[in-house]
């Protein structure tokens, strides 16, 4: 394969879906590499820095008492002179630079340092934080010889002191060993704590020379790190990971600009024009998506009107091969009405609430007492709960509505009782009649009469329900048989629900309005506009049928 298609193959992964999701785990895990690190691998952090490291500046020189030059300076300040021209100072910052306090049982080998071959003859601490901090690390001061790399009890500073004035006299001190070492035992620095350590040094011998400048440390530490600011490189892999972080950010970002600067819903657009008709309650959201089409395709005409599914699969069927691509028609469930010269098209799994007027005084039903209400066995809500006394009416749809048939089919069981009223609130049409019921002919009827009417009862799609709820406080949603009607209550048992299908007159012509709106229903913009208004898309992101939509019974 070639450099070019190599590329090419590159360019179509990483604008796919599943490669802008790699793209973003990628930067994600780049930047927060360094984080991960800092505060929950490694969150202990004791940096270091040699500030000075030089010797004391004097040297053996001969001092004269006179003008003439003739007298020697004093033996003693000659010696101390000679003493001191070996001597160094090292200077050493020591900080806890983490975000965590660091304890003396983190380190699991303590802090030294060691000097090479010049001998620790005092040091002392400075510059700390407070002074809690200075004298709590003179007291871990612990010095040590090679020969004996662990602390001995005369090794500490006050010890060190003791001796000093001897080795400045130049007596001999054999009890003193030679210490090369200095170990901070017993360290506990807390976040931003610091100090300096000031260790003064002489060079073995007398000889005259340069000084060494040799400085080693030694240390562990639990879950943390211990950082030599002199070797600091200028570039550390967390600062190489988050660039990469960064890169791969911006190459998402690209790829996202890219793929929003495409229509959104990919629409392969005709010319001509199309009527949607059929269920009230789907109507509404298959006009907005008709819209967004439209945007993209300015020569296609589609319309909306809600006409009830029987009503609209009953259109269908007398139209000739010259008009047959200029209709088609929504259902809630399938049709009984249509022949076998109809195809159907699954759109979106539709979840269907029971509603009830708040003076019901009831937010839950069991499917037996929704048939004992619209057979007429309970006529008042006093029947299922304690409390006033309210009338029941019922509001239903029509003989051509699919949500009605639905509601027969699922949850009744059977066919809803006669029409009795035309008010909705008294049987006008037939007083001795055992039930209130009215008819009205769209989902929004229907709500509208329920919000109207004390102790009415209907039921509509969950989305125009939610809506009507929020919007009056009246409306209520009922849950039926211990589950709130949601398609994730499906598995569990919640039995109103159907798959909406979009019904035509035989297959669509591959280049016509119809065919080409068929298919940006499966697109992602026609999709997320589903998704939004509360339903459940048939066509999944993968192309493949939602399983809820393929059951034999919906």
């Amino acid at each position: 394969m070639g450099v070019g298609a190599t590329m090419q193959s590159l360019a179509e992964i990483l604008s796919s879906d599943s490669g802008s999701l790699v793209l973003g785990l990628a930067a994600l895990v780049a930047m927060a590499a360094p984080f991960v690190d800092r505060y929950f691998i490694r969150r202990r952090r004791l940096a270091f820095r040699v500030l000075y490291n030089s010797k004391i500046g004097l040297s053996p020189i001969d001092l004269h008492d006179g003008e003439n030059g003739s007298a020697q300076a004093d033996p003693q300040l000659a010696r101390t002179a000679r003493l001191l021209s070996r001597m160094s100072v090292v200077v050493i910052r020591i900080r806890n630079t983490g975000g965590f306090d660091i304890a003396p049982g983190d380190f699991e080998i303590p802090l030294s340092f060691t000097f090479g071959s010049r001998i620790v003859w005092d040091a002392r601490v400075s510059d700390a934080t407070d002074d809690g901090l200075r004298r709590h690390v003179r007291e871990g001061l612990e010095f040590f010889t090679r020969e004996t790399p662990q602390p001995v009890e005369s090794a500490k500073l006050s010890r060190v002191r003791a001796l000093l004035p001897k080795r400045l006299a130049g007596v001999p001190a054999p009890e003193a060993p030679e210490w090369h070492g200095v170990r901070l035992a017993r360290l506990s620095l807390k976040r931003q704590e610091k100090f300096k350590l000031v260790v003064v040094l002489r060079e073995p011998g007398d000889d005259d020379g340069e000084i060494s400048k040799e400085i080693d440390h030694h240390a562990r530490l639990a879950a943390g790190r211990i950082k030599d600011e002199r070797k600091q490189r200028r570039v550390t892999w967390p600062i190489v990971t988050t660039a990469v972080g960064v890169l791969l950010t911006g190459a998402l970002l690209a790829t996202l600009l890219v793929s929003w600067s495409r229509p959104s819903g990919s629409a392969q657009c005709a010319g001509g024009k199309l009527s949607v008709e059929g269920s009230s309650a789907f109507v509404p959201i298959m006009d907005g998506i008709a819209a967004e089409y439209h945007a993209q395709c300015d020569d296609a005409a589609i319309t909306t009107r809600a006409t009830g599914s029987v009503t609209g699969v009953r259109a269908l069927a007398p139209l000739d091969a010259a008009g047959k691509d200029g209709l088609a028609v929504l259902s809630d469930g399938r049709s009984g009405e249509a022949g076998p010269d109809l195809e159907a098209k699954a759109v979106a799994v539709v979840v269907y609430s029971l509603v009830v007027n708040r003076a019901a005084g009831v937010d839950r039903l069991t499917t037996q007492q929704v048939k004992d209400i619209f057979s007429g066995r309970v006529r008042n809500w006093d029947q299922l709960r304690p409390g006033p006394s309210v009338p029941i009416g019922i509001v239903g749809r029509g003989q051509e509505s699919g949500t009605r048939k639905t509601f027969e089919r699922k949850v009744l069981g059977g066919a809803e009782d006669r029409l009795t009223s035309d008010s909705c609130r008294r049987p006008e049409r037939d007083p001795a009649a055992a039930t209130t019921r009215c008819e009205r002919g769209t989902t929004a009827e229907v709500l509208t009469e329920v919000a109207a009417v004390p102790g009415a009862i209907g039921y509509a799609d969950v989305p125009a329900a939610k809506t009507a709820a929020a919007r009056n406080q009246q409306v209520g949603v009922v849950q039926l048989d211990g589950h709130y009607p949601d398609v994730t209550a499906i598995d569990a048992g919640y039995r109103f629900w159907t798959v909406e299908y979009l019904y035509t007159k035989g297959v669509p012509d591959g280049e016509s309005v119809l065919k080409r709106f068929l298919d940006y229903l499966a697109s992602p913009a026609a999709r997320a506009e589903l998704q939004d208004a509360g339903y459940t898309p048939c066509v999944a992101k993968d192309g493949l049928l939602d399983p809820l939509c393929t059951r034999a019974d919906s």
